[in-house]
């Protein structure tokens, strides 16, 4: 489901969130980036920085930058 293993692995872990905004619930949002893909920091109160690609593979992540490249 993920774009490679070690992205499934740290969604497993928890470290990355994948979900819509609206899953991410009771914590701060500080990036405004359209993506599902977002690293979680924190438990009690969150932060969560959406993030526009993979670390480790470099596949484009966030919505605006899938667009771009689909349409080349």
């Amino acid at each position: 489901m993920y774009c490679c293993d070690e992205m499934d692995a740290m969604v497993d872990r928890e470290l990355i969130r994948y979900g819509p905004l609206s899953s991410l619930s009771n914590g701060r949002i500080v990036t405004e980036i359209n993506t599902d893909y977002h690293l979680h920091f924190g438990e009690e109160r969150p932060t969560y920085a959406g993030i526009h690609y993979c670390p480790w593979c470099g596949r484009a992540l966030s919505r605006d930058l899938w667009n771009r490249e689909k349409k080349k």
